[in-house]
């Protein structure tokens, strides 16, 4: 974490004298000082008023994107690099690198954040990390959703857009996700439901991961009708740790995708190197040709879902 200057970041936040308050009222009822009302949205840090008319929002790790998708742009968000691409649709890539970066990843720059005088920060990301929330709740009300699974992050994008009045928004691409599996489901069923379907990835270290059909895109999967392979099948956790000694646990999957890296387009080195395996290319699904590669392996909101569905959907065809 930024440690610079604790003296200054207090100063900051003294003058912008917002800070982010609790609220045990679970309606949006609470008039404002523009004639609209403030919201108030229950989050993982409590249950959270927020200004009706945000106008200054800084965003940290997946909410960037869950704005971008609800046409809001923020005045800040964590930094988006190469190293830290924030899994950004291709059209949100430029508009999102012109955004005022606050910092890397976790690292955020306390004294940055108050310069922009936010009147309202957003942080969607992993529960194992620590974001700062209480010193950043002393610049402005603070949204903290921590994401332990994936389906956490499909219900943040939707109190997120209760939070800047973008409901109608987000209904509009739940709808559009919504038709579009039912399209893929109804078209290609045969392709999806004749054919088992697994999803992996390696880390290295003698290792490998099978997601499950609670995994991200494992989500979407189970969506459109696919069957899933034997590993794949098993739901109580989103993915599951195997040696690679036991590459043969795939053995039934007719198709692979194996996530590939949204910063290069690459499938990772690791993955590449699981599949130089010769009990990898022994796989049924290896040596039909049908281990394919996927963007967006943390399809995070619905913008990036329906992403993910485009591809499917080309998968099929092919098939």
């Amino acid at each position: 974490m930024n440690t610079r200057a604790v003296a200054a970041v207090l100063a900051a936040a003294a003058l912008l004298t917002v800070t982010a308050c609790g609220s045990e009222k679970s309606d949006d009822a609470k008039p404002a000082a523009d004639g609209g009302k403030e919201r108030v949205i229950e989050a993982t840090n409590g249950k959270i008023t927020v200004p009706a008319h945000a106008k200054r929002i800084v965003s940290l790790s997946y909410a960037t994107g869950a704005l971008l998708d609800l046409g809001v742009e923020p005045v800040g968000t964590s930094a988006i690099d190469e190293n830290n691409p924030m899994e950004l649709l291709p059209s949100q890539v430029d508009k999102g690198k012109k955004i005022t970066s606050i910092g890397s990843g976790i690292e955020t720059n306390i004294e940055k954040v108050a310069s922009l005088r936010p009147d309202l920060i957003i942080v969607e990301g992993a529960s194992a990390f620590d974001w700062n929330i209480k010193r950043l709740q002393g610049i402005a009300p603070t949204l903290y959703f921590g994401i332990k699974t994936p389906g956490d992050l499909y219900a943040a994008q939707e109190k997120i857009a209760k939070a800047v009045g973008k409901e109608d928004a987000f209904e509009k691409l739940k709808a559009e996700y919504t038709n579009k599996a039912r399209k893929i489901k109804a078209t290609y069923g045969d392709k999806l439901t004749s054919k088992k379907w697994a999803i992996a990835s390696s880390y290295g270290n003698g290792e490998f991961l099978v997601d499950t059909r609670t995994s991200w895109v494992g989500r979407i999967l189970a969506d459109v009708g696919v069957t899933f392979a034997k590993a794949a099948d098993e739901g109580k956790e989103h993915e599951v740790t195997y040696s690679q000694e036991k590459i043969n646990v795939l053995d039934d999957a007719d198709v692979i995708l194996v996530p590939r890296m949204f910063a290069t387009g690459e499938v990772p080195k690791e993955t590449k190197e699981l599949q130089e395996k010769p009990s990898w290319k022994l796989l049924k699904a290896a040596k039909d040709n049908h281990v394919l590669p996927v963007t967006y392996a943390t399809s995070d909101r619905y913008g990036t879902s329906i992403d993910v569905l485009d591809q499917i959907e080309k998968i099929a065809k092919g098939l």
